[in-house]
Parts: structure tokens; C-alpha cells; sequence
């Protein structure tokens, strides 16, 4: 198994393509980072920052680079003992015209080869472009569509979006250049009588006549060499594209339907990411879909350029277990394997997966909760009633919202649901359709993870249990249509008196759809709303869980420990809400909830006039502000001037997404552009600002020690390290294109440079500690950790996990752990919720603070133990006291091995 020690995931694009990445390979290497975490990096859409708009998946984007270029880099990693882990995108490609499988399948329908790749329906006849900014008619009238004869192909052209006309087309376009050309020339000529055995050719193909191309070939030959066909053409497109009867009707007769970009709200005929148009499923269940996307992959694979591969949503696809197995005989047993995949709170990874693991978000989510003091939560709770009041409980705001989403976004998924179960026989035509469509949006609504993995029936206990939970929810909701929602209860359990078959397959196709559901109604639309407490509304995990326990914690690392070792260790990532440091100092909120909501009210009425509006923005969203800019807001001695337009950029996004005052199909500008005029207000008020900034330098100081804290989890705890590009520093970004942005690499070389050369003086850690707000104490604390993860790996990949027992006064205030491997020992000692028990922005340290706490060592601990941040040795005895541990440094990783002598 190619199994990384770490990794560092990179966003590759125009803007760091693979000649930027080569620049810091050396880099990373001196980081200790093991494997460069690619985004994917096959041909996508034009100016794609992401690479999830797969156009070929069997070229690499020319944007980023080359072949050539990945192989020179591959060989530059190989040299210094570096791997390559490759995010692949298995589920949609872009709905483009530069997607050459999709093309075709538009212009030739049924009789391209690609035709069964994508997930349409062609009951119609023809697959939706809902892509239009209003209705085709007035898109018509206003002439801002037209049809063009570009090389050898005539498209019609809406703005930089290009659909091919159908081959079967082509006659009736060149009938109307054979009447031009016939009162110019007789229709004796030779070009006119060349142009009618190319339509007549065309019109007596088959179906599936290969000669199409043949007939494309002759035409553009003919508009090159003859110049009155070149102007006939040109001039016939240009009769079309100005007569609205013969442009709608050359349009009736595609295999596309130009739609209004809303109308998939209530209709669509293809399957679609998330709720986002132009991102068109495959059907990798299809043996040929798979093995045609995963050509270039295989190979890449079997030559070792790729180590490791990330499956992206892999909740979107039909049969994922079958899926993973498929890939696993492809690449081989000693592919690293991960997923992306949110897993509820109580929820487990299915064991007989051939993976490693997850791409991190469980993992974010237990740390973030660790450092979240659950004595709060009560204050919290109560004073947050009063901040937005009438507003549902949580567990019902998030089934409110996925009903919401499922009914006024996705109409069209919910609508062919329906018009699969008339078409499976599981319900007849007369029934009450709006009854029927009621109960399947409410029973969907109510499934408590993101989705089961049917394979066959009878289902397993877990899967039934996740049912019965999710049908006791709905007929709780809806009362009125228990009847339905019982029946719909017996399709998926398997318990109708329907073909197991189609039940099954029923309840297949229906848990494509409860992925985006959940991520549509509840990270990108509830977790805008519910502001309790923002560092926990993050992908992966639930902010109604409000901290946990240190032996919670211990118990769920122990699990990971046991079932998937080598999962990762994510505490950011491209799709994070917000920075991983950001949300350490919102934490530092839970433990002092009086003084932060009296702080809140105080600048409440600070800011009260500096409203552009009255009610823009409202009392919830005036508060989620507040808690942004703890998270984000620099300090002083790392100022950033960008902030302001940041923060309002990012609250744009923040409004739209929670959909009650302004959105994204229909946004209100004005109140968007009030809460934008509020933000800059109170950033450039000196009044506002003289009483925020000394409690942002509080939560910014303890934040930035449970940061030190997270990383040295991180890279000790079962799993692999992941560390997000830039977050080598502080990392106080908010979500996507914000945390996106360009990293300025000059600067951390420099920085690492610096920390190696003053590796072991003393002077130096002082140094960074004094200058705790400009991040270099963090890359200290990372280069420190992964320096031991790369020379001693099977500790950490192999290792036993020790929860440490602590005792004394402030024993809830520490977490202690051990890794063993063989005669290797590292003990880890994190603080948390240390506002109470320091002085006043202060380090953690002495006896005042830690009185008599002490860790407990297991008696097979060597006789010596070195802390690898600050080269004290300890002379080991049955226990070891905190005040010592940490009087140096905020955090402590102490080594020892039994061959010391």
C-alpha cells in the first residue's frame, strides 16, 4: 500500500498550474509532507478554478499543463521519496460544449455512442439545456440567439454557450442556400447540384449512418473552395438567425430543448449535481461508462504517477460499493483509496469497503467539538432564542429546509421520482399525484444521514432502523398522508407486495438524491440560518451538537484506530465553511458565554446607526456577522486590507444561500447592498472598533493555542495528516472563493527556512512565541510534528492509541495520549478550555494555573522522555505534572524509545 505519511492538497488551475507546483516541491519536501494532494486535474471547462467540470477525462487540462509536465513532476516527487494522490470526479462532467462525449450525444441523440453515458431521460425525445437567462421566446425576440457555421459544424450560439444542430438539420439550412445560390447560378451548376447530393445524403442516412461525418466533410469542402457557397451559407444562417418562425423551428427539430435556467426548479430530464444545471451526471453503474472514464486514470495508475486516489460524491453514485470494487480491480491492491463522504454524527463507514477511509470531515468535526466547551451550551441556547426568536428547533429547521429544497429546487428530480414509480408499477396512474409527491418529498426529507446502500433485499438492521427513523419523522410531519407514507415505507423496507426488483431499484435510485437534499438543505441553506454557535455549521459536522468529552474523543479515535487507520485527517479543505483557525477562535466563544453575549449587545447598539436600512441587516444575521469577524478578523500587527470586501463578498453569499431575505434565483440587491453598507460602516467605525478589537485579541490568542493544539492532533492521531494549501500559517479564510485564494509561497519558504536554521534555540521559540499573531508558530508546530511522522511512520500508521489518564485540579482542562509502536513511545498534552483558569491573554503555564495536575504514564513508558518543541528531557516516574510539561511551551509531544540508552 502506497500510504502517505502526509498529505498536502494543492488547487491546481490557471493560476497554479503544474509548473507553479513544481516551484515548491522542495518545499513540501522539507515540510516533511509526503504526498501532494492533487485537485482534479483533467480537461475541464475554460477558466475552471476547481477542476470538478470534467469536460475529458481522458486528457489533462491544457489550463494547468501537460502530460509531459506531470510525468517530470512525478519523477521530481519519486527522487525525493514523494507520492501522488489524485482527486477523481466519477459522478458529472460539465454541461458544455466542449465536453466531446456530450457534444455528440447533442448533435446525434440516439444514435451516438455516447448516448447511454449520461444520466437523461429521452422519453421526450430530447434532453433539457435549461441555460437561457428568460424564456426562449423573448431570448428570441431580442435576437441574443443566432446560428453559426463554425468549420465544418453549424451551432447555435446563446452568448458564450454553443449546442451543435442536429446532422438531420443540415438540409433544411442548406435548402435555403440552394435558393440563394439558384438566383445566382442555375441549378445546372455543379456546386448547387453537389449541395443537393449532400442533403439528399443526409436525409436517406440510417440512423446510424457513419457516413454523417463524410457529408460534414464534403459541405465545409464546398464552403472553402467555392465562394458563392461560402457566402450562401453564411447568408442562409444569417436568414435564420433573423426570422423568429424559421429559428424556433429549426429548434424543434433538435435533440436539445433550450429551457429557462429556473424551469428545472419543476422539471428536468437528466440527473444533475446538486442542484447546479450545468453539471451533468454519468451513469457509472454502465460497465462501458466506467471503463471509457477511467482509461486514463487506469493507466496513470499503473504507471505510478498516481499513488492514491480521492473519489469525489461518492454518495451520487447508483451502486457506490460496486463502484469501489470496480476501481479497486482496476488500480490494484496497493492504490491508497479515500472518499469524500459525509458521515452523520453516530454513523459508521461501511466496513467492507475496499478504501482506507474518508477525506476528513469526521475528523474535522471531532476535533472542532473538542475544543468546544459543553458547559455553554444551556447559555448559549437561551441567548440565542432571544437573538432570533420563533424560529423551529433545529432538527426541524434542517427538515423544513430539506423539504424546501426538495420541493421548490429540485421540483423536477421530485416530479420524475413520482413518474418512476408509475413507470415501475409501484403505484398506478389515477392516483392523487400531489398527495404521492407530498409523501416522497417528506420521507426524504426525514432520512437522518445522507443516504443506505441497498443491495439487495432483506435490508440490514442498520438500514431498516434508518427508515423506520426517517418514516417516523414524516408521518410525525405529515399526519394527513400517512397512508402514503406507510406505503412508500414497504417499498423501501422490501415489505410490499410489488417485484422485489423494482422496489429495490425504486429505493436505489431514490438514495441518489438524499445526498444532495442533505447537502442543499442543510450545509448550504440551514447552516446560513441556525447561528448559534458558526464554527460547528461546517461540512461534516452538526451544530446542534454543542462540545463533547475528552473520553467521547478517546473512544472515537480508538474506533478509527481499529477500522480505518489510514483515513484523513482533514481540518480544512476547499470546501470548508470557514478557516481551521477561525473556527478555534469562535470556540473560544463556548467558554464565556455571559461576556459574549454582553459584548454583543453592547455593540448592538454601537452600530445601530450605522444601518443604510432599518432592518438590513436583521438581529440573526447582525450577530452570524460578529462571529465572522472573531474568526477572521486579523490583528493588528497582521493587518489585512482586504478584509472589508472580503467580509462583504463572503455575506453576499452568506444571505443568498440562506434564502430569507434575498437568493440566488431571486436575489434582492438592495437589501444585499444594505448589509454591505452595514459592514463597511462598522470596520471603519473607530467606536465600534475600540471595544471589538480587545475581545477579538482575546479569542484571537486562545483561539491560536487550540490551533497549536488541533495541528498536534492532527498529525499524531490515527489517520493521515492533510494540510490545506497556505494553512501552513494562520488560516483565518472564509468558505470558497475566499479560501481559494493565491498562497504566497516566498514567504513561507522564507518562514521554514528561518525555523529550521534556529531548530534548537531557545531565543528563537520566545521569539515566536511574543509574536504569536503572525503564524509562524504554527508552521513551527507543523514542520515539528510531520518531522516525526516522516522518520517514524509505522508508529503513527501502525501504533497503538493510549488515552492518558489525567488527574488534579484541572485535569478536564488537559487531553492526554499515547502512540506505541514496538519499543517507539510518543505522549501527546493539549490544553483546552483554558479562559477560565488563565490570566488575562496569557500561556497556559506555571503553577497558578495547572496546581497539581499531573498525567498518569503507563509502566512501560521508557525511563526518558524528550519534548520535540523545546528539548527539555523528563526523567519519567509513575506520573508527570502539567505545570512542567507546559512551561515552555503551550502544547507538548513528548518521544522516547526503550533503545535509548
Amino acid at each position: 500500500m502506497n500510504t502517505p505519511s502526509s498529505t498536502y492538497r494543492v488547487q491546481l488551475s490557471s493560476a497554479f498550474p503544474f509548473k507553479a507546483l513544481k516551484q515548491i516541491t522542495a518545499y513540501l519536501e522539507d515540510m516533511n509532507i509526503s504526498t501532494v494532494y492533487a485537485s482534479p486535474i483533467f480537461q475541464a471547462r475554460k477558466g475552471s478554478t476547481h477542476g470538478y467540470d470534467v469536460t475529458d477525462p481522458l486528457k489533462i487540462h491544457k489550463e494547468t499543463g501537460t502530460l509531459e509536465e506531470l510525468a517530470e513532476i512525478r519523477k521530481d516527487l519519486k527522487s525525493r521519496k514523494m507520492s501522488w494522490l489524485q482527486d477523481i470526479v466519477p459522478n458529472h462532467m460539465a454541461y458544455d460544449s466542449t465536453n466531446i462525449w456530450l457534444y455528440d450525444v447533442l448533435e446525434k441523440g440516439p444514435a451516438s455512442e455516447y448516448n447511454g453515458f449520461f444520466d437523461i431521460s429521452w422519453k421526450e425525445g430530447k434532453v433539457m439545456a435549461p441555460f437561457l437567462g428568460e424564456d426562449l421566446e423573448d431570448v428570441v425576440h431580442k435576437g441574443e440567439l443566432e446560428i453559426r457555421y463554425d468549420k465544418d459544424t453549424f451551432n447555435f450560439y446563446y452568448f458564450d454557450n454553443k449546442y451543435p444542430v442536429s446532422i438531420k438539420s443540415y438540409p433544411q439550412i442548406i435548402s435555403i442556400g440552394q435558393n440563394i445560390l439558384e438566383k445566382r447560378l442555375s441549378k445546372d451548376s455543379n456546386v448547387y447540384k453537389q449541395l443537393e447530393e449532400i442533403a439528399e445524403g443526409i436525409e436517406n442516412a440510417s440512423i446510424k449512418e457513419e457516413n454523417w461525418q463524410h457529408y460534414k466533410v464534403e459541405l465545409h469542402q464546398l464552403f472553402e473552395q467555392d465562394e458563392e457557397v461560402h457566402d450562401a451559407i453564411l447568408t442562409a444562417t444569417e436568414i435564420i438567425s433573423s426570422s423568429r418562425e424559421l429559428l424556433l423551428d429549426l429548434l424543434s427539430h433538435q435533440h436539445f430543448q433550450l429551457l429557462h435556467w429556473k424551469n428545472t426548479e419543476k422539471e428536468i430530464n437528466y440527473r444533475r449535481f446538486f442542484t447546479i444545471n450545468d453539471l451533468l451526471c454519468l451513469k457509472m453503474e454502465d460497465a462501458m461508462v466506467f471503463d471509457r472514464y477511467h482509461q486514463l486514470i487506469g493507466k496513470l495508475c499503473d504507471d505510478e504517477v498516481f499513488n492514491g486516489l480521492r473519489i469525489d460524491h461518492i454518495d451520487g453514485l447508483f451502486d457506490p460499493e460496486s463502484y469501489l470494487n470496480n476501481l479497486r480491480k482496476l488500480v490494484g491492491p496497493h492504490q491508497y483509496i479515500i472518499i469524500e463522504k459525509i458521515l452523520e454524527w453516530d454513523e459508521t463507514l461501511p466496513l467492507q469497503w475496499p478504501i482506507q477511509g474518508t477525506s476528513g470531515y469526521g475528523f474535522l468535526a471531532l476535533v472542532n467539538h473538542l475544543f468546544t466547551d459543553i458547559n455553554g451550551e444551556n447559555a448559549f441556547t437561551q441567548a440565542y432564542q432571544k437573538i432570533s426568536p420563533g424560529k423551529p428547533p433545529y432538527e426541524e429547521l434542517i427538515y423544513d429546509k430539506k423539504r424546501f429544497v426538495l420541493k421548490e429546487r429540485m421540483g423536477g428530480e421530485l416530479n420524475n421520482l413520482y413518474a418512476l414509480m408509475l413507470e415501475l408499477g409501484l403505484l398506478h396512474n389515477d392516483q392523487n399525484k400531489a398527495a404521492w409527491t407530498e409523501a416522497l418529498a417528506g420521507f426524504m426529507a426525514g432520512f437522518p444521514v445522507y443516504r443506505i446502500y441497498p443491495k439487495t433485499f432483506p435490508l440490514s438492521n442498520r438500514q431498516t432502523d434508518i427508515i423506520e427513523e426517517a418514516y417516523k419523522i414524516a408521518s410525525n410531519k405529515l399526519p394527513s398522508l400517512r397512508k402514503q407514507l406507510e406505503y412508500l415505507r414497504s417499498i423501501y423496507c422490501g415489505h410490499s407486495d410489488k417485484p422485489d426488483t423494482s422496489a429495490l431499484y425504486f429505493l436505489q435510485r431514490c438514495q441518489q438524491f438524499t445526498g444532495p437534499l442533505a447537502a442543499k438543505g442543510v450545509e448550504d441553506t440551514a447552516f446560513y440560518i441556525y447561528n448559534r454557535l458558526i464554527s460547528h455549521n461546517e461540512v461534516g459536522d452538526s451544530p446542534h451538537i454543542f462540545g463533547i468529552s475528552v473520553s467521547i474523543f478517546h473512544k472515537r479515535m480508538s474506533q478509527r484506530k481499529v477500522h480505518f487507520p489510514l483515513s484523513i485527517n482533514a481540518t480544512a479543505t476547499h470546501d470548508t465553511k470557514r478557516g481551521e483557525d477561525a473556527r478555534m477562535r469562535i470556540n473560544v466563544l463556548s467558554e464565556m458565554p455571559e461576556e459574549w453575549f454582553d459584548k454583543v449587545h453592547e455593540w448592538r447598539q454601537i452600530n445601530e446607526g450605522l444601518r443604510p436600512h432599518p432592518y438590513a441587516p436583521d438581529f440573526n444575521e447582525e450577530y452570524f456577522i460578529y462571529q465572522a469577524l472573531i474568526g477572521a478578523l486579523p490583528q493588528p500587527e497582521a493587518s489585512d486590507e482586504s478584509i472589508v470586501q472580503r467580509t462583504r463578498d463572503y455575506m453576499k453569499k452568506v444571505l443568498r444561500e440562506a434564502k430569507v431575505h434575498t437568493s440566488w434565483s431571486e436575489p434582492d440587491e438592495s437589501y444585499e447592498e444594505a448589509v454591505s453598507g452595514f459592514i463597511s460602516a462598522i470596520l471603519e467605525s473607530n467606536d465600534f472598533k475600540a471595544v471589538f478589537e480587545p475581545f477579538s485579541s482575546k479569542t484571537a490568542f486562545f483561539g491560536a493555542i487550540y490551533s497549536l493544539g488541533q495541528c498536534l492532533i492532527k498529525t499524531t492521531a490515527p489517520g493521515i495528516p492533510d494540510i490545506y494549501q497556505g494553512t501552513e500559517l494562520w488560516d483565518l479564510s472564509y468558505v470558497d472563493p475566499d479560501n481559494r485564494r493565491p498562497v504566497d509561497y516566498k514567504r513561507r519558504i522564507q518562514i521554514l527556512r528561518e525555523i529550521k536554521l534556529n531548530n534548537s534555540n531557545p531565543e528563537y521559540l520566545n521569539e515566536l512565541l511574543e509574536n504569536i499573531h503572525d503564524g509562524r508558530i504554527k508552521m513551527f508546530t507543523l514542520f515539528k510534528c510531520l518531522n516525526e511522522r516522516r522518520h517514524n511512520q509505522e508508529v503513527f500508521d501502525k501504533g497503538e492509541y493510549i488515552p492518558i489518564e489525567v488527574s488534579g485540579k484541572q485535569k478536564d482542562h488537559i487531553i492526554g495520549y499515547a502512540r506505541t509502536f514496538h519499543t517507539d513511545w510518543y505522549f501527546m498534552i493539549i490544553p483546552r478550555k483554558i479562559v477560565s483558569i488563565c490570566r488575562e491573554i496569557s500561556f497556559p503555564q506555571g503553577k497558578s494555573v495547572w496546581s497539581d495536575t499531573c498525567i498518569s504514564l503507563p509502566k512501560e513508558t521508557p525511563q526518558a522522555l524528550t519534548n520535540i518543541f523545546t528539548g527539555e528531557r523528563f526523567k519519567v516516574s509513575d506520573s508527570l505534572c502539567i505545570d512542567k510539561l507546559l512551561s515552555v511551551f503551550p502544547i507538548a509531544m513528548l518521544k522516547g524509545s526503550h533503545h535509548e540508552v
